[in-house]
């Protein structure tokens, strides 16, 4: 097994965020922790890094900090118009597909449940950059303008923080 030493601290932290997370320090949320952290940490660690180190390159704090308070007033705003569609009847399931501009897999994954949580949409399917997402919507809306939000709100914010870096 290579490259032994980055995979032991990975455990560490997984194992630290399990004791985070739980704050119960009873045995068997002991072993559960050491079993569940010894087989992410296993299993997870190729997906993370290559020959080349970490393959994400994160998000700075203060840019994750404006993304989550853009994501919450997005939420906010959608169940808002979601519950008056819900009264108005007018709308059905749309899907479209939208392909995001040089985003890695895991700023991909974070747009995509980003779309999960917006009360009205759903992330049905990821293909390499491309996002199957199903909303309610007018049946005759143009599909540029169903993507317009995901890409000004959670694309954009995204896109600036790999121009920055």
């Amino acid at each position: 097994m290579k490259n032994i030493i980055p995979r032991i601290k990975f455990f560490i932290v997984m194992l630290a965020l399990w004791f985070l997370l739980n704050f119960n320090f009873e045995l068997t949320t002991i072993l559960f922790g050491i079993a569940i952290s010894f087989f992410v940490s296993l299993f997870a660690y190729e997906v993370l890094h290559d020959d080349k180190g970490f393959r994400f390159k994160g998000i700075k704090i203060h840019r994750l900090i404006i993304y989550l308070f853009v994501l919450f007033i997005e939420i906010f705003k959608a169940s808002i118009l979601y519950t008056i569609n819900l009264f108005k009847r007018t709308y059905v399931p749309v899907v479209f597909k939208i392909t995001l501009d040089k985003l890695d897999p895991v700023k991909v994954a974070i747009v995509a449940n980003s779309i999960t949580l917006t009360p009205g949409t759903i992330t049905v399917d990821i293909v390499n950059q491309t996002i199957y997402v199903m909303v309610l919507a007018d049946p005759k809306t143009p599909h540029e303008e169903l993507e317009r939000p995901i890409r000004s709100k959670f694309e954009k914010l995204l896109l600036q923080e790999d121009k920055t870096s």
